[in-house]
């Protein structure tokens, strides 16, 4: 299954709609794959119920709002959480993913070599 974000196409909330537009190109530009629920659509309503379920609140007593992270079924975090993970270059850990092997560079420079026109 992999990175789930829980998302919604109908907010009036510029701040809502800022943090999933930042969020879903972040992972986009790190190529890490994930899947959207827009949980605004009426044929999601049990993923809806499962996101509320099982994320966090900005604040107590109230519902948790779109964008919701989730690692299969675990949950990962609100934007925020996310934010915070990727200024403190944790996004691996914060989404539950093993980090990327890194690629080392190597530079090649060939000396005492005979030119073309030798």
């Amino acid at each position: 299954m992999g990175i789930k974000v829980f998302i919604t196409n109908i907010s009036s909330s510029t701040d809502i709609k800022k943090k999933q537009r930042e969020l879903l190109q972040t992972l986009e530009s790190l190529k890490i794959e994930f899947e959207t629920v827009d949980i605004s659509d009426p044929s999601k309503e049990e993923e809806k119920k499962f996101m509320r379920a099982n994320s966090k609140p900005a604040q107590e007593g109230k519902v948790p709002l779109p964008p919701q992270v989730f690692k299969d079924d675990d949950y990962c975090g609100d934007f925020d959480a996310f934010s915070e993970a990727l200024e403190d270059n944790a996004l691996y850990e914060f989404l539950k993913l093993a980090p990327p092997k890194e690629v080392s560079q190597a530079s090649v420079t060939v000396t005492g070599g005979k030119s073309e026109d030798e």
